[in-house]
């Protein structure tokens, strides 16, 4: 049987071959927009040092939130970091002088799921203490935080599509609602039109996966009382197409105020949130580990002649390390170049 062979070049291959070719937003370079309030900041909830609450890696970046300068109240990192510039990331990831959010360990568990030429970069733009209407385009001005007094979603919106120039705005992840709504309209109603607007303002997908957060359930001293909003918040999935909600159940409060979780509280509550986002992004959105992304610009085809034909035999397609990722076989004739067309992007590696 006549055998035709394709050898894949790898990204990092190519590139050294024929260089950067353009400034576009690197596809591998998934970007998390985090929006709400205090416990999406990491309300207070600084800590003795814990070694996985420090681990770094730089496929983890963080848009800073504001100049900061000295050292991580946790981790006693450097900080050294300058307004919408990325560093790697550890907390805080809000206010300088805050501690773990959800955030940190979203991340840490997605790096764990994702394919490993991904890197994941998170954008924070929680405010302590506002209310969900301060994320409307019309809403009031956030007196808190980095806008210092101006409109809190032109902020947000300005600082997502700085992270646009760079990467691929994957998913939403928002926990707020201890200030509620901030008007008459009801907090699930108001959520959706702040989702609807983020998409459109940033032109995402509308199927751009949704995640949001219960508040506390426990029975810790001073207890909350929120169980009518966590109900709404379990029931908006069904409302709102390409969301998920995340459970408190388990998690207590840090014993101080009325709202706040523990820094363990929030490292669980970050894997729910990647849980609950994993759930939403199919491998097509969000390669798993043990994908292969396959670039047809980069195919090199042996024989090179494009009007070659194979009508008696197959093409086989081997990736740099000798794994044979796909066979196609020979359909009515068609030529190296017509089947070259046919190449599905992404195929799973055995």
């Amino acid at each position: 049987m006549k055998s035709r062979w394709i050898f894949i070049c790898s990204a990092f291959a190519a590139s050294l071959l024929i260089g950067k070719i353009s400034a576009a937003p690197d596809p591998n370079y998934h970007i998390f927009l985090l929006f709400g309030q205090s416990n999406m900041t990491g309300g207070g909830a600084t800590s003795p040092v814990v070694a996985k609450e420090c681990d770094t890696t730089s496929r983890v970046k963080v848009m800073a939130y504001m100049n900061c300068s000295g050292k991580s109240p946790e981790c006693q990192f450097p900080l050294g970091r300058t307004t919408d510039k990325w560093y790697t990331a550890f907390p805080p990831l809000h206010d300088c002088s805050e501690g773990i959010c959800p955030g940190d360990f979203f991340a840490k568990t997605l790096l764990d799921s994702v394919r490993s030429d991904i890197t994941i970069g998170l954008i924070p733009c929680a405010l302590a203490g506002v209310a969900l209407n301060v994320f409307l385009p019309d809403g009031p001005n956030a007196g808190i935080g980095p806008p210092n007094g101006k409109n809190a979603y032109a902020w947000m919106i300005a600082r997502c599509k700085l992270a646009q120039q760079v990467g691929v705005i994957k998913g939403i992840l928002l926990h707020q609602g201890e200030s509620g709504s901030g008007s008459s309209v009801a907090w699930d109603a108001m959520a959706m039109t702040v989702f609807d607007n983020i998409k459109k303002d940033l032109s995402l997908d509308a199927a751009t996966p949704v995640i949001v957060g219960e508040l506390r359930s426990d029975n810790t001293n001073p207890p909350p009382n929120n169980t009518a909003f966590n109900k709404m918040v379990d029931g908006f999935p069904a409302k709102y197409q390409h969301s998920a909600y995340v459970s408190s159940s388990g998690l207590v409060g840090n014993g101080r105020d009325t709202w706040h979780f523990t820094p363990a509280g929030f490292q669980e509550f970050g894997t729910r949130y990647a849980k609950a986002y994993l759930s939403l992004a199919n491998n097509a959105w969000e390669p798993r580990q043990g994908t292969t992304s396959i670039d047809r610009s980069k195919l090199l085809m042996q024989p090179a002649s494009a009007g070659a034909n194979f009508s008696d035999g197959e093409l086989k397609i081997i990736s740099l390390d000798g794994r044979v990722l796909d066979v196609i076989k020979s359909k009515n004739g068609k030529s190296l170049g017509e089947v070259k067309k046919d190449i599905q992007l992404n195929i799973d590696a055995p």
